[in-house]
């Protein structure tokens, strides 16, 4: 037989962080990633750190953990490279847990294949560059997972750890991390008697600290926000939306079941069909079948708790993932059938598909377009002068979720290039004095609307911009009595 092979850490470590390389090359993707880059950079413009605010109201869509550790990144680097640098961070962290576990628990070659085949998982790397917050409730179930294993099979007191990752969870993506741990650590005590004695000791301690670790934002917003938080965030947005209330983001019958399937098979292709050789079958009561049937659990946990859940969207089982990778990577690697240099091809390739990806969906968006006109109005318009939205979401109401169609947004990213708050209205409103600005859609603005305008005290001109203006258009309105700038051209 063959030695095996073995990993060379900075070739590993550098192939596994290539499909990351270019997550500034486009920008944010409405709405989600939208959403939290404009909530960030009104903070920032704040100085909040406790109620997250969208254009001048509290946004409670989700807790705090997302919008403290991009602040900083977005005030250092700005809107190119800040917003999605922790997002790409936390990946890199998820990738040294998972190498630290399995060189205890498996070998060097599982530890350095598990990471290459998340880098080789499109759903995996997809999320892993984007301002999204499950990056980071990714990172805070794989520590936390991972080292309650350990307080299992050694030192009790990893399960303080553990408590303090699912509270990070918890400020990350709402109590999911707890509801997920609560059935896997059942189902281990019940499947793996000769670890009962090994549950005894340092729960007390670490539901302090889990206790802690939440309040540290929960209890100040409550304090804050009073019965707005309770409802808008601990309500709608955790217990309606498990129990189907997010009707954007609901399926019915047959298809809400089998929703995660192809999204898993794709997601994590070809691993996930090689999933079925690695699962475990084998009963022995021996350390390594428990800790087989341990990351098995774990991945079956995270797929059904979100097939029953109202709520549907593709990132939702992310968590799994981790999981299958260490299982496939075991599998294989104690098979002799793991070779590195393959993996690291691929991900040389992820890194190309994922980058051509974005940037093609970027363009065919149009929201490089809209993000760059954004940008223009941000270094023209004075403090004073007002920036309108105009009626940018769409006009049919049906709901995209499932749909390949590119449905129109409000566009919440152009309150992050903007820097600054803007009016999101439906008519154009009343002259103030002061010269305003008009983002809007091709087509929005009819005759009868600038002859509304002119009524209202506007005199409306063209932006001339530097941005071709093919899907979106820019226009300064001017108070009646004053004259248009001369990088504007005469309107309707």
């Amino acid at each position: 037989m063959p030695p095996r092979e073995t990993p060379k850490w900075p070739w590993v470590w550098s192939f596994a962080m290539l499909p990351f390389v270019g997550w500034w090359m486009t920008g944010l993707f409405d709405l989600d990633e939208g959403f939290y880059g404009a909530v960030v950079a009104e903070m920032n413009r704040r100085g909040e750190w406790i109620t997250p605010y969208f254009n001048g109201h509290p946004w409670f869509e989700k807790p705090i953990l997302t919008y403290w550790v991009t602040k900083p990144f977005l005030w250092l680097f700005g809107d190119t490279i800040g917003p999605r640098l922790p997002s790409i961070l936390a990946t890199a962290a998820t990738f040294g847990v998972v190498v630290w576990f399995a060189r205890r628990r498996m070998s060097d070659l599982a530890a350095a294949g598990a990471i290459l085949i998340l880098a080789t998982s499109l759903l995996f790397v997809a999320l892993g560059r984007m301002l999204m917050t499950d990056p980071l409730l990714d990172l805070a179930i794989v520590a936390g997972f991972l080292t309650f294993w350990e307080s299992l099979v050694g030192d009790k007191k990893w399960r303080w750890v553990t408590a303090a990752c699912l509270g990070a969870g918890v400020l990350a993506k709402g109590p999911v991390a707890i509801l997920l741990f609560i059935p896997l650590a059942a189902w281990t005590f019940a499947r793996e008697p000769e670890l009962g004695a090994h549950f005894k000791g340092g729960w007390l301690v670490g539901t302090l600290i889990l206790a802690a670790v939440i309040a540290t934002w929960y209890v100040p917003a409550y304090l804050v926000n009073g019965q707005l938080f309770v409802q808008k965030f601990l309500i709608e947005q955790n217990l309606q939306r498990f129990t189907g209330g997010d009707a954007a983001h609901t399926l019915g019958g047959f298809a809400s079941l089998i929703f995660f399937i192809p999204v898993f098979l794709l997601g994590m292709a070809p691993w996930s069909v090689i999933l079925f050789k690695a699962w475990p079958r084998n009963k022995e009561r021996t350390p390594e079948e428990a800790r087989r049937r341990y990351l098995a659990a774990w991945a079956a946990i995270v797929f059904l708790f979100f097939t029953i859940s109202g709520a549907k969207l593709v990132h939702y089982i992310l968590p799994c993932f981790v999981p299958v990778a260490l299982l496939v990577a075991d599998y294989l690697a104690t098979r002799e059938e793991l070779k590195l240099k393959p993996l690291m091809i691929g991900s040389a390739v992820m890194c190309v598909v994922v980058n051509v990806g974005f940037y093609a969906w970027y363009t065919v968006s149009h929201q490089n377009e809209a993000h760059a006109l954004a940008r223009e109005i941000r270094e023209l318009a004075k403090p004073e002068e007002q920036v309108i939205l105009y009626q940018l979401p769409r006009r049919q109401k049906s709901l995209g979720t499932g749909k390949p169609k590119i449905q129109e947004t409000s566009l919440p990213s152009i309150l992050m290039y903007l820097d600054r708050p803007a009016l999101d209205t439906e008519t154009i409103p009343p002259a103030n004095g002061h010269p305003a600005y008009i983002f809007t859609r091709v087509g929005r603005l009819k005759p009868e609307d600038w002859d509304a305008a002119k009524g209202l005290g506007w005199n409306p001109s063209r932006l001339q911009s530097k941005t071709p203006q093919d899907q979106y258009e820019v226009w300064r309105l001017d108070p009646t009595e004053a004259m248009p700038r001369s990088n504007a051209v005469e309107g309707r």
